[in-house]
């Protein structure tokens, strides 16, 4: 039986993200406002040569406006200061698609660029899936002034049918082990979170102009430091800076001044790569960059266990600490007694869960069709 009512709630949902006055919609499909203001408060259902231009209008099925969806949707998204993940689950966990873009942490990029990356990512995942309801958005450097109320308020009013919930990107991590009481990120950027009864306090995670706590930005630029140095003070090249300048395309650590200036934090956040490159070939001053990078993460952790009274044992997930485990942690054993644990699937799995949460259902193998399904977008 058709719910006319329903019916109604779509097309209004759809023209609003649209933008579009009814005027302006009733222009569109040739008919009169009154027409498309009847549909809307479920009076009476459009003809099937109207449903057929209204679907055709929006990019949906005649189906997706009709019947009643048989699961809903969940769109979770991770968003970092180098890549933003959105991944498109069912309730069952089926990942039915996955995609990334440019960082969007707001404190890198303004505010409005990071708005404007959510919503066409979003209208990317609606384009292929007219059915998601409920979105999660993890966002690094969210929690910030009244970015998080902000946020949530625009996507709202661009998606009105959409359920969403907005939070620190360290939201994700702790979805991923609900026991955790510190979760630790170390990727372009670096901070430590605590979970307790008063909520989540994050330590570090002050931004680049002021944070020295272990993100691959912070290794990027100590090694361009040393090498600028080195450089100037005339020392023999090390392993270090010759791979720098490799990976930078010149033949002098000066010459890629202007590049990094104008490129900014995620270049130099690259380089890491190519420090830790450096130190498995065994080169020393690479080594002492990354120790010193181990030591400040270790700072962070000690004072979540002796400061916050935080259990010792940590979440941990980002670029730095994912792709090099095996130094980074060992560093990490020198300096501090937290338990260090990195998932098997990345944050924005718990982004994924965070939004079926807002459903307020998940299917008993989620997270084993998760990682079935999943592939890096």
């Amino acid at each position: 039986m058709l719910d006319v009512k329903l019916l109604g709630e779509r097309i209004k949902a759809l023209r609003k993200e649209k933008g579009l006055t009814q005027g302006e919609f009733a222009k569109v499909l040739c008919v009169s406002f009154q027409a498309v203001s009847n549909w809307e408060r479920g009076i009476a259902p459009p003809d099937l040569d109207n449903l057929m231009r209204i679907a055709s209008h929006f990019g949906v099925l005649i189906d997706d406006l009709l019947k009643e969806p048989r699961g809903t949707l969940c769109l979770g998204i991770d968003g970092g200061g180098t890549k933003t993940e959105f991944v498109v689950v069912s309730d069952e966990g089926e990942v039915l698609l996955a995609f990334t873009k440019k960082g969007c942490n707001p404190n890198d990029i303004t505010y409005d660029k990071t708005i404007a990356l959510l919503k066409e990512g979003i209208r990317e995942a609606r384009l292929a899936f007219p059915s998601i309801g409920y979105v999660f958005c993890g966002i690094s450097g969210i929690a910030v002034g009244d970015y998080r109320t902000r946020t949530l308020a625009d996507l709202k009013m661009e998606f009105p049918s959409i359920l969403f919930g907005v939070e620190s990107d360290s939201s994700c991590l702790f979805m991923m082990d609900e026991q955790a009481e510190i979760a630790m990120i170390s990727g372009t950027g670096s901070a430590v979170f605590i979970r307790n009864a008063q909520g989540v306090q994050r330590i570090g995670g002050w931004g680049y102009l002021f944070d020295t706590a272990g993100s691959a930005y912070d290794i990027g630029r100590d090694a361009v430091t040393m090498a600028l140095t080195e450089e100037d003070e005339k020392k023999e090249c090390s392993l270090v800076r010759n791979l720098l300048m490799k990976a930078l395309g010149v033949d002098g650590m000066r010459d890629a001044l202007a590049l990094l200036y104008r490129e900014g934090k995620p270049r130099i956040a690259s380089l890491s790569t190519t420090v830790f490159e450096a130190c498995r070939l065994g080169d020393a001053t690479a080594y002492q960059i990354i120790d010193k990078t181990a030591s400040r993460l270790a700072t962070l952790l000690n004072v979540a266990t002796e400061t916050y009274g935080a259990k010792p044992y940590a979440i941990a997930s980002g670029g730095v600490i994912e792709n090099n485990q095996e130094i980074v942690l060992s560093l990490l054993k020198k300096y501090t007694d937290v338990y260090i644990s990195v998932p098997d699937l990345p944050p924005v799995y718990g982004a994924c869960r965070l939004a079926l949460k807002l459903y307020g259902y998940e299917g008993e193998h989620f997270y084993d069709n998760f990682k079935r399904t999943y592939r890096r977008g």
